[in-house]
């Protein structure tokens, strides 16, 4: 079984990879093309990027145009994604929310980083989602997600205005609030907190990094939600040995 959730993780990579080059350019469909450069209609094994890799050296085998690197690494983390969560959860509702909200989080981390957006298309029904499924996941409920997404989402969008007035221009996009508002309903209260201390402690290390080594300058835009999504991911995976492992060590 674990084979199978993994192969189902490889094949969910690859639907990841195609939301992720179509929806920022507001496409309305997913067409199954077979590379940037030859837009013609194929199977959807030719979607599969590892398969390309191994097969064919990363090559389209219609056209021979190379396909990003992004695909096969974003397939093989999703495959060995889902695998990890079938050993940790076994066959249980929490696999299903917890695989759904990855596959989310996954698809903005990407789209962020290459893109600079947190559409608004994949994150509002997100959050409907997460809403719907805080009635269902173990030890949440729909209190303690609601207080955890309006709090993510208020920081956020205070943080926003502050950066606005102080700096004069865009420090944070409405979108970082909508995903902060999101990665607090699947988290829940108090369980958020600690994801946007991750967040903000691991965006301003590298932030401080890419500054002193010249890659960015201080007015530079970071994509602030990729950051948001690893402390999303940490505490919605590992909270509770997280935060055990903090109150520890006070």
């Amino acid at each position: 079984m674990v084979f199978l959730y993994a192969l189902l993780g490889l094949l969910s990579g690859a639907f990841l990879n195609l939301a992720a080059d179509h929806l920022p350019q507001r496409h309305g469909t997913l067409n199954l093309a077979c590379c940037p450069y030859r837009q013609t209609e194929s199977a959807l094994v030719d979607n599969v990027s590892l398969l390309s890799f191994l097969l064919l050296r990363g090559r389209c085998r219609h056209c021979g145009a190379p396909h990003p690197w992004r695909r096969p690494v974003l397939e093989l983390v999703t495959m060995l994604t889902f695998a990890f969560f079938w050993l940790r959860y076994g066959a249980s509702l929490r696999l299903i929310l917890i695989t759904l909200y990855t596959c989310t989080l996954f698809l903005v981390f990407v789209i962020d980083l290459e893109h600079r957006l947190v559409l608004r298309v994949v994150i509002f029904p997100a959050i409907g989602m997460a809403i719907l499924g805080s009635l269902f996941y173990p030890g949440l409920g729909v209190r303690r997600a609601l207080v955890g997404g309006a709090l993510a989402f208020a920081f956020f969008y205070l943080v926003a205005i502050i950066g606005r007035l102080v700096f004069k221009r865009t420090a944070m996009g409405r979108g970082d609030a909508n995903l902060a508002a999101f990665i607090g309903v699947i988290t829940g209260f108090p369980e958020v907190i600690f994801a946007l201390i991750i967040a903000v402690c691991l965006g301003g290390l590298v932030s401080l990094v890419l500054v002193l080594s010249r890659i960015k300058r201080l007015q530079s835009y970071i994509p602030y939600g990729v950051f948001l999504v690893v402390g999303g991911l940490a505490i919605l995976v590992f909270g509770q040995e997280i935060i055990d492992w903090y109150f520890g060590l006070v």
